[in-house]
């Protein structure tokens, strides 16, 4: 889901309101001191859920296929979202990642 400029202004109050744009996708999550990439689950009292997480070490240009260095952290992480300054969508994001139809299955995607 595109996230307008529109939106941006009107309805988007802070980084929850953004991740929610993104739930059920392969997303990137910067944090203060981590990078981070999986498929959004959902927000939870103040954590992002990402399912089949990986930390990033290097992204890289954003528009590559692969993170440069990355870590399969094999499961689920919770991020808080005070740590959060940026939820978005590299194109590396879309790399593959450890039994992401199993978790795309249990979502209905």
């Amino acid at each position: 889901m595109a996230v307008t400029t529109e939106k941006l202004l009107n309805e988007i109050k802070g980084v929850e309101d953004i991740a929610k744009t993104f739930i059920g996708q392969k997303t990137a999550v910067l944090c203060s001191r981590y990078q981070y990439r999986g498929i959004l689950l959902g927000i939870t009292q103040g954590y992002i859920v990402l399912a089949n997480a990986r930390s990033v070490e290097i992204s890289g240009p954003s528009a590559s296929e692969t993170p440069e260095h990355e870590d399969n952290i094999d499961g689920p992480v919770l991020i808080r979202l005070s740590s959060v300054e940026l939820v978005y969508q590299p194109n590396w994001v879309n790399a593959s990642l450890t039994n992401e139809e199993e978790t795309f299955a249990l979502l209905g995607v």
